[in-house]
């Protein structure tokens, strides 16, 4: 299901209508590799209660597909640091802080799917 950014509460009712009938199912986000994809990806999990995991949303992404990503700017940067204080998502928010860099989602489509 595409939800392009934050979901509203409509496709929150419908994901958990979904939930509620298939609670055994993994349940998958993909977004970008950037603390804006994360801060969607942990909004997602707390408006619906359903432990979404990222998907193609790791270092290994990060790393293979460097030649394409941006520098972080100074709002990802500060974003990045909360998310860190939060430790939410550690290991990826440390390896874009260190290499200082994002990832468009768009990017992982085109060169994988």
């Amino acid at each position: 299901m595409f939800l392009s950014g934050y979901h509203n509460s409509a496709k929150q009712n419908f994901i958990k209508k979904i939930h509620s009938q298939n609670p055994k199912k993994e349940y998958l986000h993909f977004g970008d590799i950037d603390p804006d994809g994360f801060y969607i990806l942990q909004n997602l999990r707390t408006k619906t209660n359903i432990n979404f995991k990222p998907y193609k949303m790791g270092i290994a992404q990060l790393e293979k597909y460097s030649s394409f990503a941006k520098p972080l700017e100074q709002n990802d940067q500060k974003k990045a640091r909360a998310l860190k204080e939060k430790n939410l998502f550690p290991e990826i928010i440390d390896c874009m802080l260190k290499a200082n860099q994002k990832l468009e989602q768009e990017i992982i489509s085109w060169k994988e799917m």
